[in-house]
């Protein structure tokens, strides 16, 4: 079975768990911070495949990355995970987790790359723009990026509005490169 499928079916049954037993808003802040961190763990993959460790002990290491104590539902689901030789699909299974509670709870993610720090009123009436186009919560990401020399790059639902300088330069240097064959 194609190995996304298999991690959003898992993604989806913890979610609907969560949601009967009133967790899921609790499990979010979890999961996407374990979605961050997993593939980045120090470790992670010498830790996760050890064969020599407990399936118990594995678990209880992918817990710790969560940083607080997560709900019991958590930790059964890891266990399973686990137990089912399914934990290289973890941190796709919170990414998926996190997809499908913003879709349930109707909050747009939006990534803001920009060249230097926004100030607080800045990301404010960004917010609001994105409110306003979008409609209900919206959750920010904003990443300084210096290499941008200047501007901005919005990131929502998967498109792109790129008004940064470097984007400017790039598109500048394709239509001269594309001008300069025709011209060869």
């Amino acid at each position: 079975m194609n190995e996304s499928l298999l991690a959003g079916r898992y993604a989806k049954a913890l979610l609907n768990q969560a949601l009967e037993e009133g967790v899921a808003g609790e499990l979010y802040p979890i999961l996407r911070h374990l979605s961050r961190s997993i593939p980045t763990a120090a470790g992670w993959r010498a830790t996760v495949d050890n064969p020599t460790l407990s399936e118990e002990l594995r678990a209880r290491f992918v817990v710790a990355l969560a940083g607080v104590t997560p709900p019991e539902l958590l930790v059964r689901f890891v266990e399973l995970i686990f137990a089912h030789n399914r934990e290289a699909l973890l941190g796709e299974m919170a990414r998926a987790y996190v997809r499908l509670y913003r879709r349930h709870q109707g909050i747009t993610y939006a990534r803001i790359t920009t060249s230097r720090e926004l100030t607080p009123a800045t990301i404010e009436q960004l917010r609001g723009v994105l409110t306003e186009r979008f409609g209900g919560q919206v959750e920010l990401e904003i990443i300084v990026d210096a290499g941008l020399i200047g501007g901005f790059v919005v990131r929502v639902d998967g498109r792109q509005m790129d008004a940064s300088i470097k984007g400017q330069l790039e598109r500048i240097r394709r239509q001269f490169a594309g001008k300069n064959k025709a011209i060869v």
